[in-house]
């Protein structure tokens, strides 16, 4: 079994930081973060719905611990990662057999 988390900085930290788009566009961006994920060996599949600002992190495998959104976030940020207020992050996992889903927002915290 494995925390999402230790996995989640493990890739993070392989992976180094991505260029971020530089034209300001939400889904840009949403897309570069799946594709960001999917290039550090993301066990899972990413996808972006434009429509609900969504981005949506489906994970395979059981894990021990929850995911915890916010630190995910924390490292997108840490990486250049920046989307508007309305876009979110859902991470779906499989947490000791039982299905789990945690969702989050990706605004730049309030200065």
């Amino acid at each position: 079994m494995r925390s999402f988390i230790s996995l989640i900085e493990a890739v993070v930290v392989a992976a180094g930081s991505p260029v971020a788009s530089d034209d300001g566009k939400g889904l840009e961006r949403a897309e570069a973060v799946c594709s960001f994920l999917e290039n550090t060996g993301l066990n899972g599949n990413c996808a972006v719905d434009a429509k609900e600002t969504l981005i949506e992190v489906s994970l395979a495998g059981q894990y021990d611990s929850p995911a915890d959104c916010s630190k995910v976030v924390d490292m997108l940020r840490a990486h250049g990662f920046q989307l508007g207020p309305a876009w979110e992050l859902r991470i779906k996992a499989s947490i000791k057999d039982e299905p789990e889903v945690t969702q989050c927002g990706l605004a730049p915290p309030q200065q």
